[in-house]
C-alpha cells in the first residue's frame, strides 16, 4: 500500500514509540527544522558493466550507479564499493523507524567487519545540519553517507516510503529489497544471501513501520516573453523508476510548439519551449504539459500535479 507523503505521520510515530530505546531523543530530531540548501546534490552516474546487462533498481538487476557526498565532504560512488556485499539504506531524521534501524545496521556491520560489508546511508531530502546531528550521535565511522537533498537518487530508486534497504552482492547485483524497519535476524539473512549471490524471495508478512517521503509535486512555468516559456518539474526526469523522454518528444510535435530544449534547473529538470503566440500562450503551454504529465503518472507521487507560475 502506498504511504502518505506527509513528512511526519503522527499515527506511525505513536506506533513506533514502543520499539525505540530513546523516544525523547528521537522526538528532538523530529522537531528540529532546517533547509536543504546547504547539502551537496547527489547525481545518477553511468553504471559500469557487471555480470548482468540489465541495470536498474529491482532484484536481480545491476544496481543503478550514483555519486554523492557526505556531511564530511567525502565522495561516495556506489560502483566503487564492488568487491564486497553492500547495503543501501534510505533514511531521514524525521523517519522514526529509520532512527531505530540504523544502530542495528551499525551493530551488524561491526559483527561482520566493515571490510566484509559496506553500508551506504542515503539521506533523503534533508540538509547537512539535520543529518550531521544524528550521525554524530550514531557514531558509525564505517558508514558511507550520501546526502540526497533533491531526492534524485531516492526518486530513481522509487523510494516512496522509508526506511528502504537494498542488499547488493559483491558484483553490485541487487539480491534483496526491504521497505520498512527490518529486524536484525532478517538483516543477517539478507546479507548472507548477498554474500552468496542468491536472490531472495518475498519477505515474511508482518506489520512494518514505514514513513512516507515528503515530495512537492509541482510544475512551475516562467513566461520569458516573445513566445518563450520555461517549464520545471521532477516529472520531466528520466531515471530507473520513470522516464518522460518520449512524452517530451511527443509534446514537441504538438500544434503551436516550435522547439523544445532541455536544461537542468538546481532541483529538477526543465524545458525551454518556444511557441507560436498566434496559437498558444505561456499558460496554455504549461497547462498542456501538466495534463500530459498527469496522464502519464509518476510512481513516486500520489497527489495531483500542481501548476505554479513563477
Amino acid at each position: 500500500m502506498r504511504m502518505l507523503r506527509s513528512s511526519i505521520n503522527w499515527r506511525r510515530l505513536l506506533l513506533a514509540g514502543p520499539v525505540l530505546t530513546a523516544v525523547a531523543v528521537v522526538a528532538s530530531y523530529l522537531l528540529r527544522g532546517g533547509g536543504v540548501g546547504d547539502a551537496p546534490r547527489a547525481a545518477l552516474a553511468e553504471t559500469p558493466p557487471g555480470p548482468t546487462a540489465e541495470v536498474g533498481v529491482r532484484k536481480g538487476q545491476l544496481a543503478r550507479d550514483f555519486v554523492g557526498e557526505g556531511p564530511d565532504g567525502s565522495t561516495v560512488r556506489l560502483s566503487d564499493l564492488r568487491g564486497r556485499p553492500t547495503i543501501i539504506n534510505f533514511w531521514a531524521t524525521w523517519c522514526t523507524s529509520c532512527l531505530a534501524e540504523l544502530p542495528d545496521f551499525k551493530e551488524v556491520q561491526q559483527e561482520l567487519g566493515p571490510n566484509n560489508i559496506s553500508v551506504v546511508a542515503v539521506n533523503a531530502g534533508e540538509g547537512l545540519r539535520e543529518a550531521k546531528r544524528f550521525l554524530d550521535d550514531l557514531d558509525a565511522p564505517a558508514f558511507r553517507v550520501v546526502m540526497d537533498p533533491t531526492l534524485t537518487v531516492s526518486d530513481a530508486y522509487a523510494v516512496f516510503g522509508m526506511p528502504t534497504s537494498l542488499f547488493l552482492d559483491a558484483d553490485g547485483v541487487i539480491r534483496a529489497v526491504y521497505v520498512g524497519q527490518i529486524d536484525k535476524d532478517l538483516m543477517r539473512e539478507y546479507i548472507s544471501a548477498a554474500s552468496t549471490g542468491t536472490t531472495t524471495g518475498e519477505p515474511p508478512r508482518k506489520i512494518r513501520l514505514i514513513t512516507g517521503v515528503a515530495r512537492d509535486h509541482v510544475l512551475t512555468f516562467d513566461d520569458l516573453g516573445d513566445g518563450r516559456v520555461e517549464l520545471v518539474s521532477k516529472g520531466l526526469r528520466c531515471d530507473d523508476s520513470y522516464c518522460a523522454d518520449d512524452l517530451v518528444s511527443k509534446f514537441g510535435e504538438g500544434t503551436g510548439i516550435l522547439s523544445v530544449e532541455r536544461f537542468e534547473a538546481p532541483d529538477a529538470p526543465g524545458l525551454r519551449v518556444a511557441f507560436d503566440e498566434r496559437v498558444l500562450t505561456a499558460a496554455s503551454v504549461a497547462e498542456r504539459m501538466r495534463v500530459a504529465l498527469e496522464d502519464r503518472g509518476d510512481p513516486v507521487y500520489d497527489e495531483p500535479l500542481q501548476l505554479i507560475e513563477k
